[in-house]
């Protein structure tokens, strides 16, 4: 059972919350259970800040909400969610690259819902398209 767990930790990164349930599903001991998970987070395996800065940096086309929304869903505590967006690019900076790069062929309306759609707060949102209209003008 050691050897399948750590095969499966080796396949794919995974937070702490998938790694147990994979363990709770192969129906072992708690005790084992306990000392496999410390094993693995000791060798580093088993990493919840490290996954999520990987998981915040794979997605910078995402707002700080749909980040956290995930990350959340795959267990990782508010700690290690705020360490991750404390350690990517600035969602300000974010929308502003995403605003730029659909101005040329959207208007205002479209990159506001696309902004929306992909978790990026209504205040940030506001300062880009505001800070870009005035530009054009």
């Amino acid at each position: 059972m050691r050897e399948k767990f750590f095969a499966f930790l080796l396949r794919k990164t995974c937070t702490e919350k998938q790694a147990l349930e994979f363990l709770e599903k192969m129906r072992i001991p708690d005790d084992e259970i306990s000392a496999l998970m410390l094993e693995a987070q000791e060798i580093g395996l088993v990493d919840d800040d490290a996954y999520a800065l990987l998981f915040a940096q794979g997605h910078d086309s995402w707002g700080d909400a749909k980040i956290k929304f995930e990350l959340s869903r795959r267990g990782i505590n508010s700690e290690s969610v705020d360490y991750a967006l404390e350690n990517i690019t600035p969602e300000l900076e974010r929308a502003r690259e995403i605003c730029d790069s659909l101005r040329k062929s959207c208007e205002d309306r479209k990159i506001r819902s696309r902004l929306i759609s992909r978790g990026f707060s209504s205040r940030v949102i506001n300062k880009i398209l505001r800070n870009v209209s005035e530009i054009d003008y």
